[in-house]
């Protein structure tokens, strides 16, 4: 598999990294990119349901991995394609699960890719240290927080994996900001405000942009639609496409990490 830029989406649990993943992989499909979307995240695997694909119920790998492609440009592989039953519980440990992302990456029909984006689970343990191992030449990482004061913290520990492993911050995301009051109209910030600005000031990497609370992006995520395409007039629709933007912008601009683009697993 080839690609020329790998964005690695990471944070605390709860604040829309995967709903962020798969609205930002569809938007640059829809605009003319390649795109391959890997959920690394092994125990709760959730990026299918989001999409509206169907388990597919994989028997082997044999010869390879086949993506789901659920639509034009997009390319899909989670562990939730291979179970048959989504109610089951994966109690797998380290080595298996670093086995899994290696078969991801390497093992994948992913074909000749614009842009790989990987969603990892919360937290900095086996698979975003398998992540990181396995992929070579990866564009950079992006931060998803939310501006609680717990979020943030973690957003801090994020970029401080990030920065030990060598892999370039593209940059932060605040998410579920402020939404107008049901009462009188007017902002309502239940989890604060502008402490990601800050945080990504403080930790030096660009703040890329905000997206607002909205019920309908909950409905949209059990439709299987994602809001980009469901709700393109929205404002968070508005704010998804303006951080995408700024996102391909960045990783443009950081042409001295376009020098690596294979991405292969190393031995």
């Amino acid at each position: 598999m080839k690609a020329q830029k790998t964005l690695i989406i990471a944070g605390k649990g709860g604040v829309g990294k995967t709903t962020i993943a798969v609205n930002m992989a569809v938007l640059w499909a829809r605009e003319q990119w390649e795109v391959g979307l890997l959920d690394a995240d092994i125990h709760s695997p959730n990026i299918p349901r989001l999409l509206g694909i169907h388990p597919q119920g994989v028997e082997g790998l044999v010869e390879g991995i086949e993506p789901a492609s659920p639509m034009k440009g997009l390319k899909v592989v989670s562990l939730a394609l291979f179970l048959h039953n989504q109610d089951i519980s994966i109690t797998w440990r380290g080595p298996i699960k670093q086995g899994v992302i290696k078969q991801f990456i390497s093992d994948a029909h992913w074909g000749e890719l614009d842009c790989l984006i990987v969603d990892l689970p919360p937290g900095t343990g086996d698979e975003a240290m398998s992540a990181v191992h396995f992929l070579k030449g990866a564009m950079g990482a992006l931060i998803i927080t939310t501006p609680q004061a717990l979020s943030l913290l973690e957003a801090r520990r994020t970029a401080a994996f990030f920065r030990h492993h060598q892999v370039p911050i593209i940059g932060l995301v605040e998410n579920m900001v402020e939404v107008a009051c049901p009462h009188c109209g007017g902002p309502l910030a239940p989890f604060g405000e502008g402490g990601g600005e800050k945080v990504a000031e403080d930790l030096n990497i660009p703040f890329v942009g905000r997206i607002p609370i909205d019920p309908a992006v909950s409905a949209c995520g059990n439709s299987g639609e994602p809001f980009i395409i469901s709700l393109p007039q929205s404002v968070i629709a508005g704010a998804m496409r303006d951080i995408g933007r700024r996102c391909r912008t960045l990783m443009d601009q950081r042409g001295r990490l376009t020098l690596v683009t294979q991405l292969v697993y190393k031995d």
